[in-house]
């Protein structure tokens, strides 16, 4: 099982509290910051993408429909979203 990104965080904050201040060299982090900022706007629009064809079937649209708005098949748009949507 992997670890989550706050758990591999945790366990290098408790590695640099280890290192000797001596050998620490300045790094650039920006490139990795963004990474994970992007990572977890991903996350949040993945589950408002879920949320909107979660309404979309509520409110009667095709696998069809969503399949277009989506740039996709029905069938590409059910299998990602359909499990998802039922069980919530």
């Amino acid at each position: 099982m992997s670890k989550s990104r706050s758990e591999r965080a945790a366990a290098l904050e408790s590695w640099a509290d280890s290192v000797e201040p001596e050998d620490l060299k300045i790094a650039d982090t920006s490139d990795l910051k963004a990474i994970a900022r992007l990572s977890d706007q991903r996350s949040q629009v993945d589950a408002d993408l879920i949320d909107a064809v979660r309404l979309a079937r509520g409110g009667g649209r095709s696998w069809s429909e969503i399949g277009v708005m989506l740039g996709v098949s029905k069938q590409a748009a059910q299998r990602k979203y359909g499990p998802a949507v039922l069980v919530s």
